[in-house]
């Protein structure tokens, strides 16, 4: 999505201790977009050399993100937990619980079935961590086995989490290595794109809207057809 190796992460027990001392900042440093909204990225790729790839990148506002902590540990000094040096375990789980919540909401199908496989978090130090104002959260489709593909693939990434939220969305669709994108339900970008109060503008942020359709990726991918000398 919007990750930089040059964003600094920010610990929830950085953010819990300032919450509790000086009941936390009107308003965090938003990211470029939307500042106070949960936004998604589902992406699919396809080339000869890597396979099939699905990604999904999810990141929370650092104030809800806060809230859904104190209330998982509300039994909890959370205070106590800090000084006591036990932040950093409490932390660690809850990161656990929220990578696992999101990846039991997200589904891959490729060609009308289930892929065999499972969701899994993206090994990087910044997952699940802080940043800009919000938490990210990287899940990648690992599978049990190569998936046999035809000439013509058709790939689903249905993503179900944070219901009843709004989600501010993009899809991506990418194939290389002999592989084309032959038909997507990804919308154009938008040219012009209304900027939201607080928002700058930034390059791809045209890929980016409030749409529940984004929730459901669909990609076709296929093989160029042979041209007549071959």
């Amino acid at each position: 999505m919007r990750s930089s190796p040059r964003r600094l992460t920010v610990s929830l027990a950085i953010l819990l201790s300032a919450a509790l001392c000086l009941a936390l900042a009107p308003r965090l440093a938003a990211h470029l977009f939307w500042p106070t909204f949960h936004s998604a990225k589902s992406a699919v790729s396809l080339d000869d050399e890597k396979g099939l790839q699905a990604v999904v990148v999810i990141e929370v506002p650092a104030f809800e993100l806060l809230a859904r902590f104190k209330e998982h540990y509300a039994a909890l000094d959370l205070m106590a937990e800090i000084e006591a040096g036990r932040f950093e375990e409490l932390e660690t789980k809850f990161r656990d619980v929220e990578l696992e919540r999101f990846a039991g909401a997200l589904a891959l199908e490729i060609d009308g079935r289930s892929a065999p496989g499972k969701w899994r978090p993206v090994e990087t130090p910044i997952n699940g961590k802080g940043t800009e104002g919000f938490f990210v959260y990287l899940l990648e489709f690992a599978f049990d086995r190569s998936p046999r593909l035809g000439e013509r693939v058709e790939v689903r990434l249905l993503n179900r989490a944070l219901p009843g939220v709004q989600v501010v969305m993009a899809n991506v669709a990418e194939a290389a290595g002999g592989w084309r994108v032959a038909e997507s339900s990804i919308p154009p970008a938008a040219e012009y794109p209304e900027l939201p109060e607080g928002a700058e503008y930034s390059e791809d942020l045209g890929l980016w809207s409030i749409d529940e359709t984004k929730r459901d990726l669909r990609v076709v991918f296929a093989r160029p057809a042979p041209g007549p000398s071959e």
